[in-house]
């Protein structure tokens, strides 16, 4: 008799969070959990300021993100919350 788990594996991945009011295009690098193949819940709520920084989606967020180039690397950028 085979006994079958069911596990679910969880992987935290960085992407990058526009930063606004910066006076330039600038992103943060943040954990997120994939929650589906474009979907991810972001972390670091214990790393947010919201006097030093305003994100453009706040830690706890499901955002959908897309691939771009950043600064010469392939990156993942949120784009909009997840519907």
């Amino acid at each position: 008799m085979a006994l079958i788990l069911n596990i679910e594996v969880i992987m935290n991945t960085i992407i990058y969070v526009r930063l606004l009011n910066e006076g330039t295009e600038v992103f943060r690098p943040v954990s997120a959990t994939r929650i589906a193949l474009d979907i991810f819940k972001l972390d670091n709520e214990d790393s947010y300021d919201s006097e030093d920084e305003e994100w453009e989606f706040l830690p706890g967020s499901q955002v959908c993100v897309e691939e771009r180039m950043l600064e010469g690397n392939h990156v993942l950028i949120a784009t909009s919350y997840s519907p």
